[in-house]
C-alpha cells in the first residue's frame, strides 16, 4: 500500500467512526436522561458500542446497538466464559461508585461523634429505641475517645411508632452530640421526648436517611458503612462480635 492509499484509509476509518459515535448519542442521551452515568467505553460485540457505568450506584455495562435499534443492559462473556464486565466494572467503575456512595452518606442528616482528626470514619445507622445501637455505641468509646474513631450517627425512626419524633428530638437539639452521648450515657433509660409536630425540613431529612438505608440493604440498626484500609467499603448489620476487628 503506498502513502496516498494509506492516508486514505485512515481518513475513511475516522468518518466512519465519527459517524458511529454520532449515531450512539440518542440512546445514549436516553439512558443518561434516565440516570446513567456512562464512565468508560469497553470492547463490544460487532456492531455494537460497549460501555461501562452505573445508575443509583449500582454498576453495569450497556452495549448500543450502532443502528440505534437497540441495547443491552447486563454481562458480557467471552469464548472462554471469561466475565469481560466484572473486569470493566473492577477497571473503570468500581472507584466512581465508591466516591458516590460515600458522598451520599456525608451529605445525610448525621451526629458527628469523635474528633476531626480521626483516621477512620464508619457510619452508623440508629435509631434511638434500638438497644444493640446503644451496646456499639459503649463498644467503640476507647476507639472514640483515643481519637482513632469518628462514628457518624445517622438518626431514623423504624422500631417504634415514636422513634422519629424522638430522633427528631435528639437532632433539632442546640447541641446533638451533647444529648445523644447523654442518652447513651444511661443506657436509654433517659426520658427522651418525643417531637408530634416535626418542622418539614427535619422531617423530610430522616425520611431521607430511612431511604438511604433500606438503599443500601439494612433492615435493622445499628448498620455500619466504613472503608477498609485498602479504600474499599464495608458494611455490617448489627452490633459487632469482634469490635477490635473492624475498628483496629
Amino acid at each position: 500500500m503506498n502513502k496516498h492509499i494509506l492516508n486514505i484509509s485512515v481518513g475513511l476509518f475516522l468518518i466512519l467512526n465519527q459517524s458511529s459515535f454520532a449515531q450512539q448519542q440518542s440512546i445514549k442521551s436516553h439512558l443518561q436522561n434516565q440516570g446513567y452515568q456512562f464512565i468508560e467505553q469497553i470492547d463490544a460485540p460487532a456492531d455494537m458500542t460497549g460501555w461501562a457505568g452505573y445508575k443509583d450506584e449500582y454498576p453495569s455495562t450497556v452495549f448500543i446497538s450502532n443502528d440505534q435499534k437497540y441495547y443491552i443492559v447486563g454481562d458480557l462473556f467471552d469464548a472462554n466464559d471469561k466475565n469481560l464486565t466484572e473486569d470493566a466494572i473492577q477497571k473503570h467503575v468500581k472507584g466512581a461508585v465508591l466516591n458516590e456512595v460515600w458522598n451520599s452518606l456525608e451529605k445525610s442528616k448525621w451526629i458527628q461523634d469523635g474528633k476531626n482528626s480521626a483516621s477512620k470514619i464508619i457510619y452508623v445507622f440508629v435509631d434511638p429505641n434500638c438497644p444493640y445501637c446503644h451496646t456499639f455505641w459503649n463498644q467503640a468509646r476507647p476507639w472514640v475517645d483515643s481519637g482513632k474513631v469518628q462514628l457518624r450517627h445517622i438518626m431514623v425512626g423504624v422500631i417504634r411508632p415514636g422513634s422519629k419524633g424522638q430522633a427528631a428530638t435528639i437532632l433539632s437539639a442546640k447541641n446533638p452530640e451533647q444529648i445523644y452521648k447523654e442518652y447513651n450515657l444511661s443506657n436509654a433509660k433517659q426520658q427522651l421526648k418525643e417531637m408530634k409536630n416535626i418542622p418539614p425540613t427535619l422531617s423530610k431529612a430522616l425520611d431521607e436517611n430511612e431511604k438511604l438505608m433500606e438503599k443500601y440493604g439494612f433492615y435493622a440498626t445499628p448498620a455500619l458503612i466504613w472503608k477498609d484500609q485498602q479504600g474499599n467499603i464495608q458494611s455490617q448489620q448489627g452490633a459487632p462480635k469482634d469490635i477490635k476487628l473492624l475498628l483496629d
